[in-house]
């Protein structure tokens, strides 16, 4: 098995984007990240980045105020096509696609897939039909009903690579838990934005901050008992800080 972390693009944003708890004025630079996963049932694509859309018109996509806030610094190659050609793979290599949410900077690559099989937690499929504010891109939900599966809960896509049901930032948010050869992999997503919020008590945005809660002491509880090597979703430092390796390397 191999696993790639993916850099899919970049916002410019004051901290208590992240972090409420922050004090305003410190301006970062947050990335964004898509994840592949080559197992023993095909290649498992979890996340799709951004769409065209919010790259080159994000004050259409999310609104004049919020893109003031949130600034995309995306340029063609961050795109998620892009970035799987860069490891030597096309849409149509990928056996299956999985959103962690369905929030703009998750899924906005989804309309690229309409060919490829989907899952997702059903409480977020339904969420995204009608919350078009906190669901604003049409690409993220730009999925063939006749490909999508709909899931309840904790969920393995394969041998080794499980899904960890983690609702509260979206209705129906999931993790990603890899069994590698190098050892466990815990990719949070926006259940934990950073390091320094992987607490339940310094949670982010969350539609349903007392179960955002109980799902990030889920994910501490499983990092411990595993021993798991966990990767935050929006982390500005945690690359740098703490050595991870970016596609074109992998994990295995």
């Amino acid at each position: 098995m191999r696993f790639w972390i993916m850099p899919v693009g970049k916002f410019s944003a004051d901290q208590t984007v992240l972090d409420p708890h922050a004090s305003p004025g410190n301006l970062l630079n947050i990335p964004v990240y898509a994840y592949l996963i080559e197992s023993s049932n095909g290649l498992i694509l979890y996340d799709t980045g951004c769409s065209d859309t919010c790259r080159t018109h994000p004050v259409r996509l999310l609104g004049e105020e919020f893109s003031a806030v949130l600034k995309p610094m995306l340029m063609t190659e961050d795109m998620i096509v892009p970035q799987l050609n860069r490891i030597g793979f096309t849409s149509s290599d990928i056996d299956l696609v999985v959103n962690s949410h369905l929030h703009f900077d998750h899924a906005g690559g989804n309309r690229l897939f309409d060919r490829n099989a989907f899952i997702l937690q059903e409480a977020e499929w339904q969420a995204a039909q009608t919350d078009h504010e906190q669901y604003p891109d049409v690409d993220a939900v730009s999925i063939n009903p006749t490909m999508l599966q709909l899931i309840n809960g904790d969920h393995q896509l394969a041998p080794g690579v499980h899904l960890i049901s983690t609702p509260g930032h979206t209705s129906g948010h999931q993790s990603l838990w890899v069994e590698l050869d190098q050892g466990p992999l815990l990719v949070t997503s926006d259940a934990v934005y950073t390091r320094e919020q992987f607490d339940p008590e310094r949670v982010g945005s969350s539609v349903d901050v007392d179960q955002a809660r109980i799902s990030v002491a889920r994910l501490l509880d499983l990092q411990k008992t595993t021993g798991a090597r966990t990767f935050f979703s929006h982390d500005p430092q945690q690359v740098q800080q703490e050595s991870w390796q970016l596609s074109p390397l992998f994990y295995k």
